[in-house]
């Protein structure tokens, strides 16, 4: 049983998937998956954090909520800042198979519960409240979502080919259609640029994203993408 929670909660992890009841909060299993992730860490296998760890080392950056003015910030130590407010937070799984957020505000003990999942976009957070609270939608602080109305973005929407003969369907409404050899895979995809002026490029398909670093040509008929931190560039043409 531990075996099949631990499965569960890691898959949670990794693809940031949120499900159950948000009003009504279910028991944590959050110890339980830790201890199990320890017990194969001492039987030989290197390199496992505890999952809690794990998904909290997703949260430590600044985040804005959408369409309001409150700044999250999230520390390594497990504190943090509302707007100017000082906060505790821990990160867990319960037994609906969320992956939670509890913060505890400094000031009052106030306590807020979330589901945790990852947006359309792959950068942001959705935040399903547990505990009758408002859900919010965490984007970072340090991106610039890019919409059609912005050339570096409205650039990319077309039928794009890559070097070896896959077709990729961008529409305007961030939908993204990857044609394989074999078979048509869904996904959506957003375009953002980073506090170094970098843009990138996301896509969402099922079972993971992909992201790049990109750059178009003058007339929108080439963009090159390479994968941040590595020096291979692939090169797409359009039509």
């Amino acid at each position: 049983m531990k075996k099949k929670l631990l499965i569960l909660a890691l898959a949670s992890v990794f693809c940031m998937s949120g499900c159950g009841e948000k009003d009504k909060p279910a028991a944590s299993i959050t110890d339980e998956v830790d201890q199990y992730a320890e017990q194969i860490q001492e039987s030989g296998q290197e390199g496992l954090i505890a999952p809690s760890e794990a998904v909290k080392n997703l949260l430590i950056k600044t985040w804005k909520v959408d369409g309001e003015d409150d700044v999250y910030t999230m520390k390594q130590d497990g504190t943090g800042t509302k707007n100017e407010e000082s906060f505790t937070f821990e990160c867990g799984f319960d037994e609906d198979n969320n992956i939670t957020l509890e913060i505890t505000l400094d000031g009052t003990g106030e306590k807020e519960l979330y589901a945790l999942s990852s947006d359309e976009t792959g950068y942001g957070l959705d935040l399903a409240a547990l505990d009758n609270g408002k859900d919010l939608r965490l984007v970072p602080a340090d991106l610039e979502f890019l919409g059609m109305g912005d050339e570096r973005a409205a650039g990319i929407v077309g039928e794009w080919k890559d070097q070896s003969g896959n077709r990729y369907v961008f529409g305007k409404d961030n939908c993204v259609t990857i044609k394989g050899s074999d078979q048509d895979t869904e996904g959506t995809y957003s375009a953002v640029q980073d506090a170094d002026g970098t843009l990138l490029l996301k896509l969402m398909v099922p079972g993971g994203s992909l992201e790049f670093e990109y750059k178009l040509n003058e007339d929108n008929t080439q963009i090159e993408l390479c994968s941040p931190g590595t020096d291979m560039v692939h090169v797409w043409t359009k039509g």
